[in-house]
């Protein structure tokens, strides 16, 4: 063997070793950012923050005992997407899948807002798992969970909600409020 051929080697599986060790740092430091967003920054009364989750195959977790456990396809609010479409009032529309912990930790605080907006805007939720909602996932190029979007049904005009945002529901409201004040 050439020492030119043992030195492509191991520079090969050093290079190896090197990117297993990237991103297993960043997946720790990943997992800790995560955590730490969803332990600080929400209101006492609110749930804490989530962020958006990438689809992903359903893992069977145990909720932690101040978490959630009702799925969101268990909260009976809001009236059909279908329904909603064809309204003149503004929607509120919730792209989630039941396994997400993300869209379990929000749907507290989506109940919250429907009690405090019920009277502007008409509340969807769309299970993106449900093929009759295929069509609204698409159109509003779904790729994360919880999405939610602020329609004006008249003019399809959008806006999407951050979910930096979904911990704070004074920001939450004021978002809100400005967008029904623009587009009632």
């Amino acid at each position: 063997m050439s020492s030119e051929n043992f030195d492509c080697k191991y520079a090969l599986k050093i290079g190896l070793l090197t990117l297993v060790a990237v991103a297993t740092t960043f997946s720790a430091i990943t997992s800790y950012q995560v955590k730490g967003l969803l332990s600080n920054g929400a209101a006492p009364s609110a749930p804490s923050a989530p962020s958006a989750e990438a689809p992903a195959a359903p893992a069977a977790e145990a909720p932690a005992a101040d978490q959630p456990s009702k799925k969101p396809s268990d909260y009976h609010f809001g009236i059909p997407y279908e329904k909603a479409v064809k309204a003149k009032k503004p929607m509120i529309v919730l792209f989630y899948a039941d396994w997400c912990g993300f869209c379990v930790r929000f749907m507290p605080i989506y109940e919250e807002l429907y009690k405090n907006h019920k009277n502007q805007f008409n509340f969807v939720k769309v299970n993106v798992e449900d093929n009759k909602y295929e069509a609204a996932v698409k159109k509003y190029e779904i790729a994360a969970f919880p999405t939610v979007f602020m329609v004006n049904t008249k003019t399809d005009k959008r806006e999407q909600l951050k979910n930096e945002n979904f911990g704070d529901m004074n920001k939450l409201d004021e978002l809100m409020n400005d967008f029904y004040n623009k587009n009632k």
